[in-house]
């Protein structure tokens, strides 16, 4: 998986402005101390802009951002994270973790079995023997049964004016889905106008495919449910959250 947000990257905290963090985070929190109640650490795979990790911070936990975007890291670290850039797939640090986190479909990204095989070994690595491991994945059944839309999304703030075209190339028989952005930016201070265009390549996961994958790493899969809601995973959950502890045995 290369780095597939580059410019991207720059304009990600105004394309998700309405994303709510806190409540997410809420949400995480309830589910770490449900496997470990006594959590004090936290690794965050795929950190992006570190929003996630600034809310559990404020609640206590230590935590270290991991990420391949430069340009997510520098913002991540100007809201004080401690972060590092690296790959999912094979950073290692000298350290365990309470919980290790990957949120807003990392996971998805890991489109070769090799890829999310490694991911998942990065993530055992990091646990602690009586951690927990939590990450969020594109749900086969509900994207079968949805299917990928393209969508337009506009917003604006006292620097730009955004609008995003979104076209996604469907290949079911690779369980991937091929998201193509073009992105239309205005300068509202000088009118000037340009574009970027980024592909992201998105694989969907069944519950039982994780279950394997994970499996290989020593994780047993203990929850799956749809993220914040806590509904049962269905065709109408397209984005699902799992969490993992370790195999006794391991």
């Amino acid at each position: 998986m290369s780095n597939v947000f580059n410019e991207y990257s720059q304009y990600y905290n105004l394309l998700y402005k309405d994303k709510n963090y806190k409540a997410e985070v809420d949400y995480i929190d309830g589910v770490i101390r449900d496997y470990s109640p006594n959590a004090k650490s936290v690794l965050d795979l795929g950190c992006g802009t570190g929003r996630h990790d600034f809310y559990l911070s404020h609640k206590g936990y230590d935590v270290f951002g991991v990420d391949m975007s430069n340009t997510m890291l520098n913002f991540a670290k100007e809201l004080g994270m401690n972060c590092i850039q690296g790959d999912a797939r094979t950073f290692r640090a000298d350290k365990k973790f309470d919980a290790v986190v990957s949120l807003f479909h990392v996971a998805s990204y890991q489109i070769t079995d090799m890829d999310i095989m490694n991911y998942f070994q990065t993530m055992a690595h990091h646990m602690n023997q009586d951690g927990v491991c939590i990450f969020d994945v594109w749900y086969k059944p509900a994207v079968l049964f949805q299917k990928p839309e393209d969508r337009v999304k506009e917003l604006e703030n006292e620097n730009v004016h955004i609008k995003r075209f979104c076209h996604s190339n469907h290949i079911p028989q690779k369980s991937l889905v091929e998201v193509n952005y073009l992105i239309d930016i205005t300068n509202k201070q000088d009118g000037r106008k340009s574009t970027l265009k980024e592909l992201h390549k998105m694989r969907y996961y069944s519950k039982q495919e994780l279950e394997r994958f994970a499996g290989l790493a020593g994780i047993q899969l203990v929850r799956a449910e749809e993220f914040v809601t806590k509904n049962k995973p269905s065709r109408d959950t397209w984005g699902v959250c799992f969490a993992g502890i370790k195999e006794k045995h391991r």
